[in-house]
């Protein structure tokens, strides 16, 4: 057990040190949700009132766009720099290597909010600055990687993998697309843990289903 969580943690470590040099992955999901929430900005009157639901479908649809950009940058560079295929020779399970990848973009994406939401509450006058809100976020966040991550793996290999992998990523997300925006509609109308326990605990039961699936086929996804 030791010794898995150790490897996951070095997995990500190496994640994290290749974008700290390249700052491309960050870069391409928070410049990226930037710009999709300055379109709608102008789409919409900022100066007037938006409704909750409205401005929870912005950010969502802004996030999880940004997001698959993101992931789909961190498996090109995996590519070109031929790091998977040495991971998949290293003496670990895939399954292993999974998780430390979804780690890893969990991260990345993390990150990547604390630039894009502060624009969207100043753009579109709604606060984030709650514990409800956070929640949402990480929980969604944790969806985005566990899902991103494994199609990301299988069209690594896929010679048109920049179409295929959101075809496949953005269907398979609409169960916490349509729970994060639920929840976070109502954290913009100031309700409570009570009201938004149904939607966390969907999102929840989304992300454990898709990743005991994902570690299931871990063997299929990271091919010799």
């Amino acid at each position: 057990m030791k010794n898995s969580l150790l490897s996951i943690y070095n997995i990500a470590k190496k994640d994290l040190l290749i974008e700290l040099r390249n700052k491309d992955v960050i870069l391409s999901i928070s410049g990226f949700g930037t710009i999709i929430i300055f379109i709608f900005s102008f789409a919409f009157d900022v100066g007037s009132s938006l409704s909750s639901s409205t401005a929870a479908g912005i950010l969502w649809s802004s996030i999880s766009f940004a997001s698959i950009t993101g992931i789909n940058r961190s498996f090109m560079l995996e590519s070109e720099n031929d790091t998977l295929e040495a991971l998949i020779m290293a003496p670990i399970s895939r399954d292993i290597i999974y998780l430390g990848k979804v780690v890893g973009n969990f991260i990345f994406i993390t990150i990547s909010e604390m630039v894009i939401l502060p624009i969207f509450a100043i753009l579109f006058n709604f606060s984030i600055l709650s514990l409800e809100f956070i929640t949402c976020c990480l929980l969604a966040n944790i969806g985005f990687s566990v899902v991103g991550t494994l199609f990301a793996s299988l069209s690594i290999k896929v010679r048109a993998r920049e179409v295929l992998l959101p075809m496949l990523f953005l269907p398979c997300i609409i169960p916490i697309l349509f729970s994060s925006i639920e929840a976070t509609s109502m954290i913009f109308q100031g309700k409570g843990w009570n009201d938004l326990s149904i939607w966390f605990q969907l999102t929840v039961a989304f992300n454990l289903i898709f990743l005991i699936f994902s570690l299931f086929i871990s063997n299929v996804i990271y091919e010799d």
